[in-house]
């Protein structure tokens, strides 16, 4: 099951940008770490490519990389395959429609993981992804990875940054609402626990706003 249905991937990309804080600037500094960390001509692992704007990004930021970008949802798979072809990047991408654990288990050089971990719970099911991500990284490869975490600040923060940027009332309430059903954030020592756990090394942060927060890591030697 994947937690966006085919309406929600249709305004996503709009959605995401107001509702995140510090989104853009978040997609910057993923863009410029890889450019730091990834091989000139990597194959990278996009967990969770949604509609593809983090995929247009890395690609635009990358010429030599390629990339194999796994996404569940059918919608926001044909949103990415759009901007993809739109921009003549065909060649370069590899799309598979499955759940991670699911995609074909070559080894990559890079991955990508954006604001994916806190939408599955803390079951087994995020020790299971994160090991479905080492499992597809070769040794000492670098994983960027971005989610909301449950850091200990004040109740109603993020609801007021929304009502403060001139998000409607009614549209907070519901964003509200669908955190509480579905979100399944954890705290971000768990975040890194699951990733040493799962085969991760050198786990350090590279961003936080409000709750959203940033990781960096590298898949430890075989």
């Amino acid at each position: 099951m994947t937690a966006f249905s085919d309406a929600a991937a249709e305004d996503y990309d709009g959605r995401i940008a107001r509702m995140a804080p510090g989104y853009t600037l978040a997609l910057e500094l993923v863009t410029a770490l890889a450019r730091c960390r990834f091989p000139e001509d990597a194959r990278v692992l996009l967990a969770g490519s949604g509609t593809g704007t983090e995929l247009l990004a890395l690609a635009a930021a990358g010429p030599g990389w390629r990339f194999t970008a796994v996404e569940p949802s059918p919608a926001m798979m044909a949103s990415a395959r759009g901007k993809i072809a739109a921009a003549g990047l065909d060649h370069r991408v590899t799309f598979v429609e499955a759940m991670l654990d699911e995609a074909p288990p070559e080894p990559h050089d890079a991955a990508v993981s954006a604001l994916v971990l806190h939408f599955i719970p803390d079951d087994g099911a995020k020790a299971g992804f994160m090991a479905a991500l080492a499992a597809r990284l070769a040794p000492r490869a670098p994983l960027l990875l971005t989610d909301f975490a449950a850091f200990d600040l004040p109740d109603g923060c993020y609801d007021r940054w929304l009502l403060d940027r001139g998000v409607e009332a009614e549209v907070v309430a519901r964003a509200a609402d669908w955190r509480r059903r579905v979100w399944q954030p954890v705290t971000p020592e768990r975040v890194r626990g699951l990733a040493a756990s799962a085969g991760f090394e050198d786990v350090r942060p590279f961003f936080q706003a409000l709750g959203f927060h940033g990781l960096l890591a590298s898949r430890a030697d075989a």
